[in-house]
């Protein structure tokens, strides 16, 4: 019986080596992350970039800059590598207060040029500090010449009183050309009035030596940095609204992978419907900007170009099945022991499937040893009991 458990033992840790050493180590996939300019002053400009990993071909994001007093501003970065306007990899803000600021980007989409997701939904962060204006350091006094005899008597003068800054009266009507803070007085360390929108028309009575605008909003008197203001609305700036040329086409075309269909050109845009790897699909348009328009139960729906061909593969020629998915989500039916032991993982699908795929030949080996060893031992104790 013990030389039986010991054979048993052996075969069972020669079984656990091969499995481990078989199994593949998946390297974590690569991330974007942001960087801004450094040595930034209040009234100048800061550039964020977003930094690709080297197989990123596609890129968006939001970003959203956090200033010390709360306030943000937010804008988004659109990178499709070869569509020109879709280019940049970069955002320019203004640094309109001192202080730590935060810039965060959030809802960033990778893919690389074959279509394949890298990163979907990530976020990343980075902080910058923003000195604020430094005034000139006022001249030193120089020593005056001592005198060769006493000086007369003189009736002493009034101290000199600062310097005050003169406004130009003017009256005109102004817009806000960005989201600002409308101040007190004339300085970027005044007290806070309000928070104005982009757009927000205002009555400007003054504009000063020193770059600033004394306004009229609301009944009050207040102050904001001449750069700020512009005489004429700033129109709107809308990414949907940007004209995209559609040539109409007619034609049979096949998914490569499978992927999603959404209702504009964009992966910002709602999700439509869902095309299978080798799914047959009617095509009425193509983009400038990479995108493919497809009929898709009746309805006009957008795809990336990159994710389908005119060509069908000798894989797609398969009979297809009886049922097609219209969502992403998967088809309820059976599960295999297997993918009951994957879900209650619950990891990442590639980690999972290779540790649940090594769990389950585990448990499933030890369950074949243990069954040997148990009709061996009965076998050997009846054999004895037999002589």
């Amino acid at each position: 019986m013990k030389r039986i458990l010991s054979k048993s033992l052996l075969i069972f840790l020669i079984m656990i080596i091969g499995i481990f050493s078989s199994v593949p180590i998946v390297n974590a996939a690569s991330k974007a992350s942001i960087s801004c300019s450094s040595n930034v002053k209040v009234g100048g400009n800061f550039t964020v970039t977003i930094n690709l990993p080297a197989d990123a071909y596609d890129a968006n994001c939001d970003i959203t800059v956090k200033y010390s007093d709360g306030t943000t501003k937010s804008g988004k970065i659109t990178y499709v590598n070869g569509f020109q306007g879709y280019d940049s990899k970069s955002i320019t803000f203004n640094a309109t207060v001192a202080g730590n600021t935060t810039v965060t980007a959030t809802n960033i989409y990778l893919n690389d040029k074959n279509g394949k997701v890298i990163e979907d939904g990530g976020s990343t962060s980075t902080t910058l500090n923003i000195e604020a204006e430094t005034p000139p350091a006022p001249p030193t006094p120089s020593e005056p010449d001592k005198p060769t005899q006493p000086p007369a008597q003189t009736t002493p003068s009034e101290p000199d009183k600062p310097t005050e800054v003169k406004f130009t009266d003017v009256n005109e009507a102004v817009f806000t050309n960005d989201r600002v803070n409308l101040r007190k007085s004339y300085s970027t360390s005044s007290a806070k009035i309000t928070t104005l929108d982009k757009n927000t028309k205002l009555t400007r009575t003054g504009i000063s030596s020193n770059g600033w605008s004394r306004v009229s909003y609301n009944g009050q008197t207040g102050y904001i940095y001449s750069q700020y203001l512009t005489k004429d609305e700033t129109p709107s700036e809308k990414p949907d609204e940007k004209e995209v040329k559609i040539t109409e086409v007619n034609e049979i075309v096949y998914a490569k992978q499978n992927c999603n269909l959404r209702k504009s050109w964009t992966t910002q845009s709602d999700k439509a419907g869902y095309l299978k790897k080798g799914q047959e699909i009617t095509r009425t348009g193509i983009t400038d900007n990479g995108w493919s328009r497809v009929k898709y139960e009746g309805k006009d729906v957008f795809v990336l170009s990159t994710l389908i061909t005119k060509e069908k593969t000798e894989e797609d020629e398969e009979e297809p099945t009886t049922e097609e998915p219209t969502t992403e989500e998967p088809i309820e039916g059976e599960k295999t022991e297997l993918q009951i032991l994957q879900e209650e993982i619950g990891v990442l699908p590639e980690v999972g499937n290779n540790i649940a795929s090594t769990l389950y030949i585990v448990i499933t080996t030890i369950t074949t040893i243990t069954t040997i060893v148990a009709f061996g031992g009965v076998y050997y104790i009846n054999k004895k009991d037999v002589k």
